[in-house]
C-alpha cells in the first residue's frame, strides 16, 4: 500500500502525510478511485503543492504552458491596418488548407 494506515484503539484509521508528517484520519486525504488507497499526501498538503504547481507554470508572462507564443486576439487589435492585415493572412492560411485537402481527397480518389 502506497500509504501507511495505522489503526488506533477507537479502531479509526489514520494516515501519515508523506509532507507534513501528521497522522490525520482517512477523511483528511483524498482517495485513488481506481485502487481505493488513500493519497500520500493529506488534503491541505496536496492543495497547497497543486498550486504552487500551477503557478509555477506561469512565471513567464506573455507564454502559454505548452511554451508557445499565444496569438493575438484579431478583434482586440486597435490599429485597423494590422487587424485587416491579420484577417487577410488568417484567410490566405484556409485558403491554402483547404486546397491541400482537396488535393488529398484527389489524390485518394485516383488511386481507387
Amino acid at each position: 500500500m502506497k500509504a501507511e494506515i495505522l489503526l488506533t484503539r477507537q479502531s479509526t484509521a489514520t494516515v501519515i502525510c508523506k509532507n507534513c508528517k501528521r497522522a490525520l484520519p482517512l477523511e483528511s486525504f483524498y482517495v485513488n478511485k481506481t485502487t481505493q488507497c488513500p493519497d500520500k499526501y493529506c488534503k491541505e498538503c496536496r492543495k497547497s503543492l497543486s498550486r504552487r504547481q500551477y503557478l509555477s507554470g506561469k512565471k513567464l508572462p506573455g507564454i502559454n504552458l505548452s511554451g508557445r507564443l499565444p496569438y493575438p486576439v484579431i478583434t482586440q487589435i486597435e490599429d485597423r491596418g494590422t487587424r485587416i492585415q491579420l484577417i487577410l493572412h488568417a484567410l490566405q492560411v484556409v485558403h491554402l488548407s483547404m486546397e491541400r485537402k482537396k488535393k488529398k481527397v484527389r489524390d485518394e480518389e485516383s488511386l481507387l
